[in-house]
């Protein structure tokens, strides 16, 4: 498992893991390296947001409160791994201009 964090323009690290865990696709950051703006694509967020949806579906369904409790959990946990792993950083810039 290999967290995807280099920037599309210098591929050094972006950003820390936890920025990248809670970027949405409407927004843009810089690069801590070159200062290029880069982003999450909006599949990517439309993935990590499928386990929550799964268990909210799952949550009408069942009876039992403690499974949807326990759904919820592991549907953050999945978010957060899908995010971190799976979305890539995008480049930003417009007409995919280098800012270099």
């Amino acid at each position: 498992m290999h967290m995807q964090l280099g920037c599309p323009h210098c591929a050094q690290r972006a950003m820390p893991a936890v920025v990248k865990a809670l970027t949405s696709p409407w927004q843009v950051r810089e690069c801590r390296r070159c200062g290029c703006r880069i982003g999450v694509p909006w599949w990517g967020h439309g993935l990590s947001v499928l386990p929550m949806m799964l268990v909210l579906l799952l949550g009408l369904l069942t009876p039992s409160g403690w499974w949807l409790l326990i759904g919820i959990a592991a549907a953050f946990v999945a978010y957060f791994m899908l995010r971190l792993v799976a979305v890539p950083i995008v480049a930003r810039e417009p007409d995919g201009q280098r800012r270099i």
